[in-house]
């Protein structure tokens, strides 16, 4: 009994049930030291809120291979699918899984398709409203309509946002009330004229376990018709003449809205909306973007939408501000668009590169990061936009001929030729080694792939791929035979090379692009002599490395151009650069980029007390295992190798927009205005007084038409007098 007891089964995630079925990946554990039988079996069903034998479910359990093992070895994992049919009347239900007599664990089940026939009863319902009376608690009453108990999660809504929340019970046929406690958040100021009538949401969710997502539980919302009363009749009364008053004064601005203010604000919702869609464009480029170009997105659009929150609808200046945003939005749309076009062609590159021959895959690629190049500059201009747009075409010309099996064959034939005849100009005893541990590649060159007509389209991907690992490994003999070896126990450049040449043998026996494109990384880093460790030894050097940016002057909302430079100018562009990891921290940002990264502040950067320096880090790893001759100590690396380096920036804070010319302005108006409020207080109003609300609505609008008159009068003064 003991011994069985040492089985344990798990079950990380309940079962979701569709019309009472479904099924859940379980594993059962062997915590013993010995072989153990196993006879899983399943116990009723239990409903999780009226604790209800829920009899006629079906639990059958069934492994990889269709049969669940009759045993467990000890120490055992075995991963089980356990499925549940003709289960109902339950919304959230638990069942017990035996071994034998034994338990091993348990089963949780939620009805994702469960009915939810629930209704608001009484006051809120159809016909009658539930009156919310400030600071009185209130209660709505929901009916279940089901033979099933639901456990549920309640929220009630309005207006869009969520007042209260809470847990619920409802039985079988039977009423729960829900409570509200009414705030004066809830009510607005027209409510304190006259009750408004509104129509709050309750929405009511099946409350499951917490590793099942809330999409997936059902949820029902119900319609509740309120009533917001707020005062009694006799202050109601009061404030209804106060917001008359108002009304009337409201009025004389309404000729200015329309003809100045009006135009603008709908302009910058316009606006507002290109940015939505200008930042939804970016939020969903994929992570093969160029996160250079996804930075300088970002900005603009941060700028743009701080030029756009600055600027003041009814400001003289506003067109002129606008008419900026929108220049600004055109040609970020230029740049987004070639971005979106990097990125799908890099999309399609990732699905040929599989299949496609390697000279094709490279020669994209490096297009790819040319037009990616041509589209940096902070100040985009239409011309280069033009040059990505051509590169980017013969990227397309490029794709096509995948397509163009004859062309292909009598390019990789042609490049074949060329092998053989850089072949008969290198000594044998250049590469002899590297035939002898690679002899399936260098066979390649024993076979009649001179003439295309050998080289069926299956084959093209290997062949192509030979022919460019053994041009980077005679690139390898030749350089491995001109470099010169050190005296003594000093490790030269030639041991430093062939010490890399393990390296070096196994990404020519790996059959892949990425493979091809980190060897000639490989032989370049040979030819510079320059190595990872090298690095990350500048690195940790004092005074060797540090942090630079441009421009000097570091202001909110404006790119920075960050990078590593090395104190010794062989370092700065060297190809290993591109094999290390670089992952840039900034305040509130961690980024893992290249070594030269585009980033710009917010100007929010700062804690209060702290002035106006940032510090900006970079940590320098290399995940590549050293092995004993390139580690030079006869050990092998087991842990990543890293450095870091910091630096401080002063980043100035944004500039404060002055408001002397929108005061000007509002004197201006207010002068106008002021002359048009005496009239009104001096006898207009004793007169709306009597009037209908009709005719009352009239008289304001005919005043409004009147103070806008004025102001008019006063800005084509103020005009003439300037021209």
């Amino acid at each position: 009994m003991a011994a069985v007891a040492q089985l344990r089964l798990s079950a990380p995630d309940p079962i979701v049930l569709h019309n009472g079925s479904g099924s859940v990946a379980v594993r059962v554990f062997n915590l013993g030291t010995s072989v153990l039988p196993l006879a899983l079996r399943a116990g009723d069903f239990v409903d999780d809120t009226s604790q209800a034998s829920l009899p006629g479910a079906t639990i059958t359990f069934t492994s990889a291979n269709g049969a669940v093992p009759g045993y467990v070895l000890p120490g055992a994992e075995l991963d089980l699918e356990a499925i549940v049919s003709h289960l109902s009347g339950a919304g959230v239900a638990s069942a017990p899984v035996f071994s034998g007599a034994n338990q091993l664990g348990q089963l949780q089940a939620v009805e994702a398709d469960a009915a939810m026939d629930l209704s608001v009863s009484g006051p809120g319902g159809p016909g009658a409203r539930l009156a919310l009376v400030n600071g009185a608690n209130t209660e709505i009453a929901v009916k279940n309509n089901d033979a099933i108990a639901y456990p549920l999660d309640w929220s009630f809504l309005m207006d869009g946002r969520s007042l209260q929340s809470g847990e619920l019970q409802v039985a079988p046929y039977g009423t729960a009330h829900v409570e509200l406690l009414p705030t004066p958040d809830l009510y607005s100021w027209v409510d304190y004229l006259r009750p408004a009538k509104k129509s709050g949401q309750l929405l009511l969710a099946l409350h499951g376990p917490p590793e099942v997502p809330r999409e997936v539980l059902p949820q029902r919302t119900l319609e509740v018709n309120v009533l917001m009363q707020r005062l009694n009749a006799a202050l109601t009364s009061l404030w209804w003449h106060i917001f008359v008053m108002a009304v009337l004064l409201l009025g004389g601005l309404l000729s200015l809205v329309g003809n100045s203010v009006l135009p603008n604000m709908l302009r910058k919702i316009q606006l507002r909306r290109q940015l939505v869609e200008l930042g939804e464009h970016i939020r969903s480029l994929s992570p093969r973007a160029d996160p250079f170009l996804k930075t300088l997105l970002r900005m603009e659009r941060k700028r743009m939408e701080l030029l756009l929150s600055h600027c003041w609808s009814i400001a003289p200046s506003a067109g002129e501000t606008l008419d900026n945003v929108s220049l600004l939005i055109a040609r970020q749309s230029k740049r987004l668009k070639a971005v979106e076009r990097l990125d799908d062609l890099r999309r399609r590159l990732d699905e040929v590169a599989v299949t496609a021959p390697p000279s094709i895959t490279e020669e994209i690629f490096i297009k790819l990061q040319q037009a990616a190049v041509q589209v940096h500059t902070f100040g985009l201009t239409d011309e280069e936009i033009h040059t990505a747009d051509r590169t980017l075409d013969s990227v397309d010309k490029s794709f096509a001929l995948l397509d163009d099996t004859d062309a292909l064959a009598r390019m990789i034939a042609t490049n074949f030729r060329d092998l053989k005849v850089r072949q008969k100009f290198l000594p044998y005893s250049y590469y002899n080694d590297l035939k002898a541990a690679l002899p399936g590649l260098f066979e390649l060159l024993n076979q009649p792939f001179d003439d295309f007509r050998n080289i069926p389209r299956q084959m093209m991907f290997a062949v192509d791929f030979g022919i460019s690992a053994i041009q980077m490994a005679f690139d390898y003999a030749i350089l491995r035979a001109g470099t010169a070896s050190a005296a003594g126990a000093q490790q030269g450049a030639r041991e430093r090379l062939q010490a890399r040449q393990k390296e070096l043998v196994e990404l020519l026996g790996t059959l892949s692009w990425p493979a091809l494109h980190d060897l000639r990384a490989l032989v370049q880093e040979m030819r510079e002599n320059i190595y990872e460790e090298d690095v990350l030894q500048e690195i940790s050097t004092q005074g060797q490395a540090k942090i630079v940016y441009e421009p000097r002057t570091v202001r909110a909302f404006a790119p920075i151009l960050f990078s590593i430079r090395f104190k010794d100018p062989r370092f700065n562009d060297a190809a290993v650069l591109k094999r290390l990891s670089f992952k840039w921290e900034f305040p509130n940002e961690m980024l893992d980029q290249e070594w030269k990264i585009c980033h710009f502040f917010q100007g929010n950067e700062f804690q209060r007390g702290e002035g106006r320096v940032v510090t900006v880090s970079v940590r320098v790893e290399s995940y590549k295992p050293l092995d004993a001759a390139a580690k030079g100590d006869g050990k092998e690396a087991a842990r990543a190798l890293r450095n870091s380096l910091s630096a401080t920036i002063e980043v100035m804070r944004p500039e404060r927009p002055t408001y002397s010319r929108a005061f000007a302005e509002a004197m201006r108006f207010l002068i106008a205005f002021g002359v048009a409020l005496a009239a009104l207080l001096s006898g207009v109003l004793e007169q709306i007084d009597k009037l209908d609300f009709v005719p009352g609505v009239i008289a304001i609008l005919l005043l409004g038409f009147g103070v806008d008159t004025i102001k008019n009068l006063l800005v084509q003064t103020s005009r003439k007098a300037a021209g």
